[in-house]
């Protein structure tokens, strides 16, 4: 539903997960970034994708004892994993949990995409989630998440997965799921401390 500037969905439908994502596209002329939830990982439903403007890769495939070459606007490391769990619960975004009063909204006056749910886990345990998820016009290389979590009938320790993930593929679109995908290569990985990836 749109209503002004306001592009609404109501309810978590994962029918229409892919259309939501393409529709709810965040960007600025130097990057873009499918509006996929934070706790996705590309599957069935969910197809996290960040794009740059110039990013185009060539592969070469074989199909059926051919070598096809083809140029691909590349899918880059995906910024967005967020997700957390209770002490000894299951993460944001694993299979088990259920959502309640799901609502995604895009504003499109200021650019900002909002997400508000109640998460309820397999014990029972439910959580209030919001976000905000922003990439800024005026500095081209800057976006960011803001998440808002408020447990509602339990107390105790909450734990935060926050990553860059490098293993993403181009594997979006079906037709082309024959041809390689791998345009990204993780060369490394690894941490300061604790904090800091």
């Amino acid at each position: 539903m749109t209503t002004g500037w306001r592009l609404v969905y109501e309810g978590f439908d994962p029918s229409q997960e892919a259309l939501r994502e393409a529709l709810c596209t965040l960007g600025n002329g130097r990057f873009a970034t499918r509006g996929a939830a934070e706790e996705a990982t590309a599957d069935d439903v969910h197809y996290p994708g960040t794009y740059v403007a110039g990013g185009y890769n060539r592969l070469e495939s074989d199909v059926s004892g051919r070598p096809i070459a083809n140029e691909d606007l590349v899918n880059f490391p995906n910024w967005l994993p967020l997700t957390f769990r209770p002490e000894d619960g299951l993460w944001l975004g694993e299979e088990g949990n259920s959502f309640e009063d799901y609502r995604q909204e895009l504003d499109l006056r200021v650019g900002i995409l909002h997400r508000t749910f109640i998460v309820r886990d397999p014990t029972g345990r439910t959580t209030r989630v919001s976000t905000r998820r922003f990439v800024h016009m005026r500095h081209p290389t800057l976006a960011g998440i803001v998440q808002e979590i408020t447990p509602l009938n339990w107390t105790g320790k909450l734990a935060i997965r926050s990553r860059l993930d490098g293993g993403v593929t181009n594997r979006g679109v079906a037709r082309y799921r024959q041809l390689r995908g791998d345009h990204v290569e993780v060369l490394a990985t690894g941490s300061t401390d604790d904090a800091l990836i």
